[in-house]
């Protein structure tokens, strides 16, 4: 895009969104930034000269459309008859750059043998405290005094996001710790969904609110980099609410067989003793079509443990028949909606339930969606 400042943000909802794409080709309309959200929900960027080329096809497909303006110029405009409020945003801008200079939280992670009290003691010796202001030059040494100071932390990073001073302890591990120390550090995500809360209190965040996430990728990494540049191995930690759908498919064929039998059947049965076989019976099966039926039975009145097997074919004529699909269409909902929830966990929170049915060919396909959302740590 030549210009940043000048393009919007559109999101539309509706189906068959695919035509935008072939739209926006032919009219020579450049999009930028595209976010699939679901089937039915769509969000780009295109260039602000471009707005009415697209309103006028979305107006004709009766799209639910959505427009942003982006960049410094949207800035400007909201300022423009608002100057109480800049002065505002001002004065508040200043306050936090001077906030900025204390800490007002210290927070601490991966101790167990050593208390954050002997943490806290060694920072407040070296004056970095709730309250206190910042020295820089005492916190690019204060991991090494507390590597010194404390005799069971072997490694550590000391960090400052905002007003918070964050402490990631590595203590010294017994020999039989040290085989799973690398092991569970991420947060890795247990099936597909969409992030729609994320708050990072340890680890380094791979993906953002808004990204739809693959089974088995990671969304927090339990690594941070300390004042020095260098990584550090930590326990990822964070409040994840995500969004996906349980869902289930029903197949209904426009034609199917009916078989019908005729009367007509021939019989083969056999004995069995210590696994040998012995003929009783048997009849060449002269049915083109047939349906099968076995029937075992031990003989009580025998000294010895015979079984006796009867294998029954049936002569049988096909029909193939035409299905009512309108007739049939709301229990084949009922049943793909109860396997849809039958999918859904007892953390999940339904948030709302669809269904979406497709003509092939030769059949119907009917999908149920269950929309729940959960939280992942």
């Amino acid at each position: 895009m030549k210009n940043k400042y000048r393009k919007i943000h559109v999101s539309l909802k509706g189906v068959n969104l695919n035509r935008i794409y072939k739209h926006c080709s032919s009219e020579n309309i450049e999009i930028f930034n595209v976010d699939r959200k679901d089937y039915k929900h769509i969000e780009f960027d295109i260039d602000y000269k471009d707005k009415n080329k697209l309103k006028n096809f979305i107006k004709s497909q009766n799209y639910e459309y959505e427009e942003a303006k982006t960049g410094f110029n949207k800035i400007l405009d909201f300022f423009k008859y608002r100057f109480g409020i800049l002065i505002g945003v001002i004065v508040f801008l200043i306050i936090n750059i001077f906030s900025g200079i204390f800490i007002w939280d210290i927070k601490i992670y991966g101790n167990n043998i050593v208390s954050n009290e002997q943490i806290l003691s060694v920072l407040k010796n070296n004056k970095i405290m709730v309250g206190g202001a910042v020295n820089n030059s005492i916190l690019n040494n204060i991991e090494t005094t507390l590597t010194n100071q404390i005799e069971d932390i072997s490694l550590c990073s000391v960090v400052k996001k905002g007003t918070t001073i964050i402490v990631n302890v590595k203590e010294k591990l017994k020999n039989e710790e040290i085989e799973s120390m690398y092991q569970g550090k991420d947060i890795i995500a247990t099936e597909n969904l969409t992030i729609i809360e994320l708050s990072v209190s340890n680890g380094t965040p791979l993906k953002k609110i808004g990204d739809s996430v693959k089974k088995g990728d990671i969304i927090v990494a339990g690594y941070i980099f300390n004042s020095a540049g260098e990584k550090i191995i930590c326990k990822a930690n964070a409040q994840i609410k995500a969004k996906t759908w349980r869902t289930a498919t029903e197949v209904y064929q426009k034609q199917v067989e009916v078989k019908t039998r005729t009367g007509n059947k021939s019989k083969t049965s056999f004995l069995s003793l210590f696994g040998m076989n012995f003929n009783v019976k048997s009849q060449k099966n002269q049915f083109e079509n047939f349906e099968e039926e076995t029937n075992v039975v031990l003989l009580k009145n025998s000294f010895l443990p015979f079984k006796m097997t009867v294998t029954t074919q049936y002569e049988v004529i096909i029909q193939t028949v035409e299905q009512d699909f309108e007739k049939d269409k709301q229990q084949l909902i009922e049943n793909c909606q109860k396997n849809a929830y039958s999918f859904v966990k007892q953390s999940d929170v339904i948030t709302q339930v669809f269904d979406e049915i497709s003509e092939e060919k030769d059949c119907f396909i009917v999908t149920s969606y269950v929309e729940v959302i959960f939280q992942l740590s």
